[in-house]
């Protein structure tokens, strides 16, 4: 069932859970229970069919390596690349972010952006776009 949602699709299931979170984020605080029950009862289906991304955004820990896997999963769809040429770009991003500084002895890259940071790129753009005059 998950192979038929595109990476459009799936995006939009998570900016709809964004708008749970807001919606209920003053619940967050009084009664994490009931504010559980209510985020998974409004994204039902990302929760099951998605558990792992449902969890990760839930416990606020998406940030730009999902968009990154969004991206690639919409240059499959596309045509553009192979599942395996996909798996090749994944397996060498993580080789550089944690086996080559180890190695290397070098720090560590920086680390990726928040999902509300990677929003926020987005949104600046935008008000730039708005305040240049047409060309």
């Amino acid at each position: 069932m998950s192979g038929c949602l595109n990476s459009v699709q799936i995006q939009a299931l998570v900016r709809q859970m964004d708008e749970s979170l807001r919606r209920h984020k003053g619940l967050k605080r009084t009664n994490t229970n009931l504010y559980r029950e209510k985020i998974v009862e409004e994204n039902k289906f990302l929760y099951e069919v998605f558990p792992s991304i449902f969890e990760m955004h839930y416990e606020g820990k998406l940030d730009e390596t999902f968009f990154n896997m969004l991206k690639l999963r919409r240059q499959i769809e596309k045509g553009e690349i192979t599942e395996d040429d996909a798996s090749k770009i994944v397996g060498q991003q993580l080789f550089d972010r944690y086996v080559a500084p180890k190695i290397n002895n070098l720090p560590p890259p920086a680390a990726p952006l928040t999902y509300e940071e990677y929003y926020k790129q987005f949104e600046n753009k935008q008000d730039e776009q708005h305040e240049s005059p047409p060309q």
